[in-house]
């Protein structure tokens, strides 16, 4: 009699386990709502001075040099963009000109100039690819000799185009089930800034486990 309960709690048991093991990998399988990740500016912030410095690919018809992103002073989440502020130096700078008819390569040598920019967000969801467009400001000419100012016309070079990110699937995240490890990737779906947060729409996809 009491091994027959006992076989009969182990049954009990065995088909609890299955169907909490069932309910658990079909909650994470139903998921297919995107999810959003809100990133505080000041999160952003400090992500992007870990990185620095960070050197810039630039080229203009007027300008050369290397470009460097020395420091973030400040960060903001807008609306419809990022507003960055920090300092940016730049090391061999040379600018073309003209003198007495004959096109001149002036070196001006190395320069640090505080600098603003612009970033604008727009989102491919088909090719999940994040296009990120600079805007700098505009020098005054494109004929100089002043070292900043030519330093502003390199970075001025940058502003006004698209530059792709390609995203695909976020490094895949795993879920463990009893003892089975389910890969849940998550697939971008947007990208959007609103006033302080840059938010970042997932959508989960779930593989299967090992």
């Amino acid at each position: 009699m009491k091994s027959s309960r006992l076989k009969m709690l182990t049954v009990c048991s065995l088909v609890f386990l299955f169907l909490l093991i069932l309910a658990n990998i079909v909650s994470v399988a139903a998921v297919d709502q995107a999810a959003t990740i809100s990133i505080p500016e000041d999160v952003l912030f400090q992500a992007i001075t870990d990185g620095l410095p960070i050197s810039i690919e630039a080229q203009s018809q007027y300008v050369q040099g290397d470009a460097i992103i020395q420091s973030l002073e400040k960060l903001q989440v807008r609306e419809k963009s990022i507003f960055l502020q920090g300092v940016v130096t730049g090391q061999n700078v040379t600018v073309n000109t003209t003198i007495a008819g004959k096109e001149v390569a002036m070196n001006l040598g190395n320069v640090r100039l505080p600098i603003s920019c612009e970033l604008f967000l727009r989102f491919d969801g088909s090719k999940k690819v994040l296009f990120v467009r600079p805007s700098f400001p505009k020098p005054e000419s494109l004929y100089t000799t002043d070292p900043a100012d030519a330093l502003l016309l390199l970075l001025s070079a940058l502003g006004e185009k698209e530059y792709p990110v390609e995203l695909g699937s976020i490094q895949p995240i795993l879920a463990k089930v009893g003892t089975r490890n389910i890969p849940i990737a998550l697939e971008p779906v947007d990208i959007q800034t609103q006033k302080g947060l840059l938010l970042i729409k997932m959508r989960p996809r779930v593989s299967k486990g090992s």
